[in-house]
């Protein structure tokens, strides 16, 4: 846990409020997260596991958000053997949420996008090139593809790059949405804050 806080860099931006439902499922309850991830986002996430229900996986769909946020989610998913679905685009530090999971599931139109970090002024340093290639070392031990981890490295922070087919093959991707065919009703929102919030990635 403590190289994922280590990688933690804080960026310039803005971001909106994740979004999180919680879905009933046969097996348990499914978080859906919508929306870029901003400071304070994990202790809201980490709250719904001290209920009585199970968590069983996250339903993705983000751009990103606070590095540091994203990898603690990340760590939460890893520790807790998570399923992790990602229903549309998950880029930058969503990736890395994806990548943590005990299990990967995408739809079949879904982006997962990659790119290297910068610094507050959006400027690769020496800093934050050491960060990067940190996270590309977690990345591998997670079983990412020495294809993904290049496209993270060698993809400037203001860019995105795609995972391709072969990316997703290597990390065992599974088309479908793992929670669907046992969904019961959408729950209540049970989180929501609309105030902007800096960033730390695209």
């Amino acid at each position: 846990r403590g190289l994922y806080l280590f990688l933690a860099i804080a960026l310039s931006g803005t971001c909106s409020a994740l979004e999180i439902r919680r879905v009933v499922t046969g097996s348990g309850v499914a978080l859906q997260l919508r929306g870029d991830i901003k400071e304070g986002d994990y202790l809201r996430l980490k709250a719904h596991f001290r209920r009585k229900e199970k968590i069983v996986g996250f339903d993705l769909s983000s751009d990103g958000g606070i590095l540091e946020e994203g990898l603690r989610i990340a760590d939460l998913a890893r520790r807790n053997k998570l399923t992790v679905y990602v229903a549309g685009e998950c880029n930058s530090v969503c990736a890395f949420v994806f990548f943590s999971a005990a299990k990967r599931y995408i739809a079949q139109q879904s982006k997962i996008g990659v790119h290297s970090i910068s610094n507050s002024r959006d400027i690769e340093d020496p800093s934050s090139m050491l960060l990067t290639v940190k996270l590309a070392r977690i990345s591998a031990k997670l079983g990412v593809s020495n294809s993904a981890i290049g496209k993270m490295v060698t993809t400037r922070p203001a860019n995105i790059t795609y995972l391709d087919q072969s990316d997703l093959s290597a990390l065992d991707a599974s088309t479908g949405n793992p929670f669907d065919c046992e969904t019961g009703q959408h729950q209540q929102n049970v989180a929501r804050d609309e105030k902007p919030v800096a960033r730390d990635e695209r």
